[in-house]
């Protein structure tokens, strides 16, 4: 015999990610409302805000009992979607994504799982945002799709109250990579368990996907290419494959 809770569940969370589906690709998603910054009792009392689609599937369907974790996931999402169509990613790239997502049944359900999963799991609703922009730069064609997902997990590890070290960081002589200073020693391990940075004995590096992080992410820069942004980090790089690759010919 089915458990009809399981059921029930299972039915709810169709619906609200039918309904995160639609505003994804929508041309004319409410960009008006600041959902970070409300609260969440609004998400129940707040008339306006009970009309809009996702936040009236949630409260409507959760028939053992509207919970607080609904509610915070419902705001996440929202900050996800309006911080999305905020219109960084080209019109032609969201053209080509809407497409391939009304018509590849795979794909769309790929998508959806991430969206949902990760917006789920974030316990900072600011994370909403950097996700946002992540997977804009990934439509963009920065990046593939398991790097996406790769950054994801990292974005999921990170602790937001650490990221105005990358702000210092991107001030070094050489950006991003200095040395360890006392006045913010404390902000590493926000970091470190991310993967976005690098530290051994004196010296502090952001990684590859920490930078991405920072520059797509975090600051959102979807249609500014990074290595234009950063030229000399990239020249580094350069120069020391192309040495590597000399020491091996010899």
């Amino acid at each position: 015999m089915a458990d009809t809770t399981t059921e029930d569940s299972y039915a709810e969370h169709k619906d609200t990610s039918k309904e995160v589906a639609n505003a994804l690709v929508s041309d004319n998603f409410d960009n008006a409302l600041d959902y970070a910054e409300i609260g969440l009792d609004a998400f129940v009392s707040d008339d306006i805000l009970k009309e809009i689609p996702i936040v009236k599937t949630v409260v409507g369907v959760v028939k053992s009992g509207l919970k607080v974790k609904e509610i915070f996931f419902t705001k996440k999402i929202l900050t996800f979607l309006k911080e999305f169509h905020t219109g960084k990613l080209p019109r032609e790239k969201f053209d080509e994504f809407k497409n391939d997502f009304d018509t590849d049944e795979k794909y769309r359900e790929k998508v959806m799982e991430q969206i949902m999963i990760f917006n789920d799991n974030f316990l900072q609703i600011e994370k909403s945002k950097v996700f946002a922009n992540l997977f804009a730069a990934h439509l963009n064609g920065v990046y593939g799709w398991n790097d996406f997902v790769n950054l994801s997990y990292c974005l999921n590890q990170l602790n937001m109250f650490g990221v105005s070290l990358f702000d210092d960081m991107a001030e070094f002589k050489t950006p991003f990579r200095g040395s360890i200073y006392q006045d913010t020693k404390e902000l590493y391990p926000l970091l470190n368990n991310s993967g976005t940075i690098s530290i051994w004995g004196n010296h502090l590096d952001i990684t590859g996907y920490g930078l991405y992080i920072y520059h797509y992410g975090i600051k959102g820069e979807v249609d500014k290419n990074i290595k234009e942004v950063y030229p000399d980090m990239f020249k580094s790089e350069e120069k020391m494959a192309k040495e590597a690759e000399s020491s091996k010919q010899q």
